[in-house]
């Protein structure tokens, strides 16, 4: 009997170690919606399961299932006080994380997942931490505290290439990010409930893009007070968190749709002008750095560290 016992358990871990094999490890593409999900996967720096070679062995199922080691600790962050209330933070500006398609009106948008994946390195290569819009405030007006270079991953409008392509990589590196949804882009066609719920299980801050994403300078009061409103009313009915934050769609924006945003009880507003983002700065018109397709991990780095210019832009 112990015998036979012996070659049931031989049998069983072999047959493991082939299935999982088989299934190509972390060179196995799985798209959902057109996204290579696999793109998105990388070794988190301080990883257990990491090797000291810095070998990245990991998929994105990985990503999404296996608890990774959080570098982050905010009680260790170094900056409090005065010098967190002094601190410039870039406020990097994404849309959607998949390759741009042949013909899209927007190819502008589209980053792939392995473009995010080598900024994310290059980032956190130069000392920078991600942290959320929320945490920033906190350090700058309250108790909170900061890395010695935070940087802020918005991400607008949601869509599903976010929690396949976007997600795992910050996930890896232990950095969480803000999702600026545009609410009618919950569900089919844009993020799924489940997918926005996985990002607030990561840790991310879930901020209103209004519903319908329009042109808030245009809207009369009344409608402009609806879009505003109506968003983070659903964002807190269906996925439970509080948008404390406001996005403008293409970054437009005016007095009036400023003076609007405050009086819906919004603490601050993004924008697509360019530059880092300061507690001296209009809370109602902070500046965001947008990554086009294409750039390198240096880039974004100079970016980052407002050593390179960035020309004003839209965005969508």
């Amino acid at each position: 009997m112990l015998l036979i016992g012996l070659l049931v358990l031989a049998g069983g871990v072999t047959g493991t170690v082939l299935s999982r094999s088989g299934d190509g490890g972390a060179k196995t593409a799985q798209r959902e919606g057109g996204v290579d999900a696999a793109n998105g996967a990388r070794a988190s720096k301080g990883d257990a399961t990491t090797s000291s070679t810095g070998t990245k062995n990991r998929n994105v199922a990985a990503a999404s299932t296996t608890p990774t080691t959080d570098p982050r600790n905010p009680d260790a962050w170094p900056l409090s006080g005065a010098k967190a209330r002094s601190k410039r933070v870039p406020i990097l500006m994404y849309h959607l994380i998949a390759p741009a398609p042949a013909g899209t009106a927007y190819p502008g948008l589209w980053v792939p997942p392995t473009e995010l994946e080598a900024q994310v390195e290059a980032l956190d290569s130069a000392g920078f931490t991600g942290v959320t819009l929320g945490e920033v405030w906190e350090a700058w007006h309250g108790d909170g505290r900061l890395p010695s270079r935070p940087v802020v991953l918005s991400f607008d409008d949601g869509d599903i290439s976010q929690v396949l392509g976007g997600a795992p990589v910050l996930r890896a590196a232990g950095w969480p990010g803000v999702l600026n949804l545009a609410t009618n882009h919950l569900g089919k066609g844009g993020i799924p409930m489940w997918g926005a719920k996985r990002l607030i299980k990561q840790g991310w801050d879930v901020d209103s893009h209004t519903v319908t994403h329009p042109d808030v300078t245009a809207l009369a009061p009344a409608a402009l007070e609806q879009e505003l409103t109506a968003s983070k009313a659903a964002i807190k009915a269906r996925l439970g968190v509080t948008a404390k934050f406001f996005c403008y769609p293409a970054g437009r924006n005016d007095p009036a749709s400023r003076a609007a945003v405050e009086a819906a009880g919004y603490l601050a507003a993004t924008t697509t002008e360019p530059g880092l983002a300061a507690r001296s700065d209009d809370p109602f018109a902070l500046p965001r750095l947008r990554v086009d397709p294409g750039m390198s991990g240096s880039t974004v780095v100079a970016l980052a560290r407002g050593t390179q210019a960035q020309t004003a832009g839209t965005g969508e």
